[in-house]
């Protein structure tokens, strides 16, 4: 776990060019890719869904490789807890640095399977969040944040009841709803056809 979390850091360094680890709102969204990229791209995930860790294994980095890092999308992780392990996840991400966050997040999708099936797996997501750089005391506070917890409940009803959001990994490319786990063919379609519209 250790050798992919590093392996991680050094992706995300490798992507220092592009935005940084931008935080949104208040509730501290992570965004790739230049401010004003003519497509906006949300990524409706939750930490313990099987499909948004095969989209961040495939077509994610794809997405990033093909249309964040040459300008044309910009692309916004955008958390939908499905469960109150995945809402724990998003907490941590959260509460993290913004140095950390990323690789954090990242770290969250990679190591899915050991964690989220592990005997005891707040335990291990506060590992996880240990070998990213959090203190004990920052991971207790995030899991205790009742705002923040609050804040990410809302906005998952929101993203329910305003855009129809009910299941994970989703995308909505300015404002089109897509399965994230389309062919590549298809994603950029639909992305050329957003731009398109621009």
């Amino acid at each position: 776990m250790i050798a992919s979390l590093r392996r991680l850091a050094l992706a995300f360094a490798a992507l220092a060019f592009l935005a940084p680890a931008a935080r949104a709102q208040d509730l501290h969204d992570l965004t790739l890719g230049r401010a004003d990229a003519p497509v906006t791209i949300l990524e409706y995930s939750s930490y313990t869904c099987p499909h948004c860790a095969a989209f961040h294994k495939e077509n994610r980095p794809w997405l990033v490789k093909t249309f964040v890092e040459t300008g044309r999308a910009k692309l916004t992780l955008v958390d939908y807890p499905l469960d109150g392990l995945a809402m724990a996840a998003a907490m941590l991400v959260h509460s993290a640095p913004a140095d950390t966050a990323p690789v954090l997040s990242e770290a969250l999708f990679a190591e899915q399977n050991a964690w989220a099936t592990a005997q005891n797996p707040r335990q291990a997501l506060a590992g996880i969040a240990g070998l990213a750089g959090m203190t004990p005391a920052q991971v207790d506070a995030a899991f205790a944040d009742k705002a923040l917890f609050q804040k990410l409940l809302d906005r998952r009803a929101e993203a329910f009841e305003k855009q129809g959001i009910d299941s994970t990994p989703t995308l909505v490319i300015n404002g089109q709803k897509l399965n994230a786990n389309v062919s590549q063919a298809e994603l950029t379609k639909a992305i050329e056809t957003a731009a398109g519209k621009k």
